[in-house]
C-alpha cells in the first residue's frame, strides 16, 4: 500500500515539477491583462482543455510514434533527459517566454502549448507510461496537474498577491533546480539502458 501511495505521489510530482503551474501565473497575467473576467475565464478552460488532449494523445500513442520512426526507449530517455536539462537551465537563469506576444489564441500558444503540453511535459507524460509507472499512475498525475492548473489560474489574481513576484519566481527556481535533477537521472538511465541492450 506505501508503495503503490508512494508511485502515485512520484509521478504526480515528476509531472507538477515539468508542468510548473504556479511558475505559469504570472506568464497567464501577462498574456491576459488587456482581457476581461469571462474571456479570461475562456482562455483558461480552453487552455487546459488543449494541454489535456495534447497530453492524453502522446500517453496513449507517443511510444507508436517511435516504433514508426524505429526510435528506442533508450534514446528518447537521453535526448528527453537533456531536452528537461535545458528547460532546468533555462528556468534556473530565469529565461521567460516573454517572446510571446498578448493576442486572441493566447488558450493555445502560449499557455495550452508550449507553456502546459510543451516537449517536457510530452516527454515525461510517455516517460510514466512506462514501468514501474504505468497508465493508472500517468493518467492521475496528467488529470491532477490539469485540474491543479485549471484551479491556480482561476485565482491567479489571488495566487499572485499571496506569492508575490518574488515568492514565485523563487519557487519557479527551486523547481527548475529539482528538474535539473530529473533530467540527469534519465540521462544516465537511457545511457545505462543503451550500453546494456549494445
Amino acid at each position: 500500500m506505501e508503495e503503490w501511495l508512494y508511485a502515485f505521489v512520484q509521478g504526480f510530482i515528476t509531472l507538477f515539477i515539468v508542468f510548473d503551474p504556479i511558475g505559469n501565473i504570472p506568464l497567464f497575467q501577462s498574456f491576459t491583462s488587456s482581457f476581461d473576467e469571462k474571456k479570461k475565464k475562456k482562455v483558461i478552460n480552453d487552455s487546459v482543455k488543449i494541454a489535456l488532449i495534447i497530453l492524453a494523445f502522446f500517453a496513449i500513442g507517443g511510444f507508436y510514434l517511435l516504433e514508426l520512426f524505429r526510435i528506442s526507449i533508450d534514446d528518447f530517455r537521453i535526448a528527453g533527459g537533456i531536452l528537461l536539462f535545458i528547460m532546468a537551465i533555462e528556468g534556473l537563469l530565469g529565461k521567460e517566454e516573454a517572446r510571446w506576444i498578448s493576442r486572441d489564441d493566447v488558450a493555445i500558444v502560449p499557455l495550452a502549448t508550449p507553456l502546459m503540453a510543451g516537449p517536457g511535459s510530452i516527454y515525461t507524460v510517455m516517460y510514466l507510461m512506462q514501468l514501474p509507472n504505468g497508465p493508472f499512475i500517468t493518467f492521475f498525475a496528467l488529470t491532477g496537474n490539469v485540474l491543479l492548473q485549471w484551479f491556480l489560474l482561476l485565482y491567479s489574481d489571488r495566487v499572485l498577491r499571496m506569492l508575490g513576484k518574488s515568492g514565485s519566481t523563487i519557487l519557479s527556481r527551486i523547481m527548475a533546480f529539482i528538474l535539473a535533477g530529473i533530467a540527469i537521472s534519465m540521462i544516465r538511465m537511457g545511457l545505462l539502458g543503451a550500453y546494456l541492450s549494445g
